[in-house]
């Protein structure tokens, strides 16, 4: 099959995707040259030379693979583009004689097996080579596996009816199929929310209820004295796949939990426990949840919106050497057009999560019963977790859903009660 003449917009689609590529590449290697900044002062008394030494290294290396996996992906998606492999997969579906709605989810389907298979290799590498020699890694050959089963079999269960019902809304709802897009995934989001903490992460990792002692006492103590409802805190083991420590808060209303990774448990005082799990109530106080939420929504209804255009544009066609105007394959050419441009708009939504973060140590400054618990955590975690403490500005501005850890502990600080007589 010959291969199809470039299209007007081709160029421009090049463009966009090479010129976010040279943006992550840029973040990365500013990245990587800020590393080699001096021990700051103000961290020189609770992190040592050798540890800041191994941060380095363990920050760089993960720098290296996220730089090679991009690239390779890049340079493997290039050829198979220009060389009209979009529209020789296009072709040898069709011979099938599938429906439209069937053609789809095989043409959207096979590429994305393309794209897990690709990434499986740095996937390997990220866990086997970097955090093996880092002296982070817990996962056995079994667990990964079966971890990969599981993801791949939730993504056929759950990814194909939604993908089937959002071409068929495409296919079927005429000029309004966005707005019924936009409310099909809005729905499914919010289903995901709820069913996520009782039925899927549990299919990953064991939660079981915090057991009585001194660390459940103090935090249900705490969170009596703010009126705060805490039924629901687990611990999670989280040392099967790492020896790395956190917290997070999942789902929202009567499914809410609160995990904290048995790691974190084992490294912490009650008192950074009781802390870290203020920080956690402070999202919930402040709405984080459902107000990212909500501009999740808006900003899909957007994305919906644009999409109901470009699929109609044949020049979006026309830039992937395509020689019909198949639904499936314009889905696909979207989510790679777009994948760039939403690049900046995830710029605003990173910039509103570092906000709640702050929003989040505030309280906890605010409320725990020992306010500098939070900030003794969080360089505990720092140091256990090798985090990069100096990132550069546009690292972060891309990447960093989190505050850098210097600018959060200094926020906390000018928090922090005075000693007394300090005023005199």
């Amino acid at each position: 099959m010959p291969t199809p003449a470039w299209g007007t917009t081709t160029p421009f689609f090049l463009l966009l995707l090479l010129g976010s590529h040279l943006l992550e590449t840029l973040a990365l290697l500013l990245d990587s040259k800020n590393l080699r900044n001096p021990l700051p002062a103000s961290m020189q008394g609770w992190l040592d030379a050798e540890t800041w030494a191994k941060t380095r290294a363990y920050t760089q290396a993960r720098h290296r693979l996220a730089l090679f996996s991009s690239t390779t992906g890049l340079l493997l998606l290039l050829p198979f583009w220009l060389l009209g492999g979009f529209n020789a997969l296009d072709h040898w579906v069709a011979q099938f004689h599938y429906s439209p709605l069937l053609s789809g989810v095989a043409y959207i389907g096979l590429l994305l097996v393309g794209s897990y298979l690709i990434d499986l290799p740095f996937t390997l590498y990220g866990t086997f080579g970097i955090e093996t020699a880092f002296g982070f890694n817990r996962t056995t050959w079994r667990t990964f596996i079966t971890d990969q089963l599981k993801m791949v079999l939730l993504s056929i269960v759950l990814g194909g009816p939604l993908l089937a019902g959002l071409l068929a809304i495409l296919y079927q709802a005429g000029p309004l199929a966005w707005v019924y897009g936009w409310l099909g995934m809005t729905l499914f989001s919010l289903v995901l929310q709820l069913v996520m903490p009782r039925w899927i992460l549990p299919l990953f990792n064991r939660f079981t209820p915090l057991a009585d002692g001194e660390p459940r006492r103090a935090i249900l103590a705490y969170a009596h004295s703010i009126d705060f409802p805490l039924t629901h805190i687990f611990e999670m083991d989280g040392s099967r796949r790492s020896s790395k420590a956190n917290a997070f808060v999942t789902g929202f209303g009567k499914n809410r939990r609160i995990a904290l990774f048995d790691t974190l448990i084992q490294q912490h005082t009650v008192a950074e426990l009781v802390a870290v799990l203020a920080h956690e109530i402070g999202h919930s106080r402040k709405r984080h949840i459902p107000k990212m939420l909500v501009l999740g929504m808006i900003h899909t209804g957007i994305l919906f919106f644009l999409l109901s255009f470009l699929l109609a544009w044949p020049g979006l066609y026309q830039g992937f050497l395509m020689e019909s105007t198949p639904l499936y394959a314009g889905l696909v050419f979207f989510g790679i057009v777009v994948g760039p441009i939403d690049l900046l708009v995830g710029l605003l939504f990173k910039k509103l999560s570092r906000h709640f973060e702050f929003e989040a140590d505030r309280f906890a400054v605010e409320t725990a019963p020992e306010p500098a618990a939070l900030i003794s955590a969080l360089k505990k975690l720092a140091k256990e977790n090798l985090a990069n403490l100096l990132p550069h500005p546009l690292y972060v501005m891309l990447h960093h859903s989190h505050p850098p850890l210097l600018e959060r502990i200094g926020a906390m600080e000018r928090r922090l009660p005075s000693p007394p007589g300090q005023l005199l």
